[in-house]
């Protein structure tokens, strides 16, 4: 990572517009550019981000969805600065709108989320297991024909199918958002889970199975 002072730090912050921020501080900026920096703060002495950062999963990872066929940011430049204790990734964002946002069209819903789920199924098929999935993480193209990830610094990759438990997993963190459960809804579950069984490479038998565990996960409710 290259170095990034205080003085570089302030006037990257006074000169940009912040799109994301918690508690702890700005989580996302978009610069005069165009280009998107989002931050990274050091994690704790015993946190396994220690042994490899966030910022530099998030880089390992574009480019290993790239190599596997798959959109998501261009990638520019890393940097640190230690008077804040953030990493901070510069990229380029990923044209498009946001899945969530183009589904607010009911109009829309049938064909966008029927590629959504032939996406999300190629991705499993791939090895992609994408921890921070939700359809504000997924870019659809202007012309509503491809899809991308972003924020991809939660995820692991691996070299094989992932199995029946682990893509379970992912389906609990694709519904944690009231929201995209609502658009899931729209679409219907069955629906949703019959294109994603064609497309999987998981037996059919299982099916029932990932029709249970959706129909759990929405009783439980979601995030707002």
């Amino acid at each position: 990572m290259k170095p990034f002072s205080l003085n570089e730090y302030e006037q990257l912050i006074a000169k940009s517009v912040v799109l994301e921020q918690d508690r702890r501080g700005i989580k996302v900026i978009k610069i005069s550019d165009g280009r998107i920096v989002k931050f990274f703060r050091q994690k704790r002495l015993l946190s396994s981000a220690r042994l490899k950062s966030y910022a530099s999963r998030f880089v390992d990872h574009a480019r290993a969805l790239k190599k596997l066929g798959f959109d998501t940011v261009e990638v520019e430049d890393v940097y640190y600065c230690s008077a804040v204790k953030r990493s901070m990734v510069f990229y380029n964002p990923l044209p498009g709108q946001t899945l969530r946002d183009v589904l607010v069209n009911q109009d829309k819903i049938d064909s966008v989320m029927a590629l959504f789920v032939v996406f999300y199924a190629e991705l499993h098929n791939r090895g992609v297991y994408f921890r921070s999935i939700h359809l504000n993480n997924v870019i659809i193209s202007d012309a509503l024909a491809t899809l991308g990830l972003i924020d991809i610094a939660d995820m692991k990759i691996y070299s094989k199918s992932l199995s029946k438990n682990i893509r379970l997993r992912n389906f609990r963190h694709l519904l944690r958002y009231h929201i995209d459960q609502e658009s899931i809804k729209s679409f219907g579950v069955e629906r949703f889970m019959d294109i994603y069984f064609r497309n999987s490479e998981l037996p059919e038998l299982y099916k029932k199975d990932f029709l249970t565990g959706m129909q759990e996960l929405m009783d439980e409710g979601g995030k707002v």
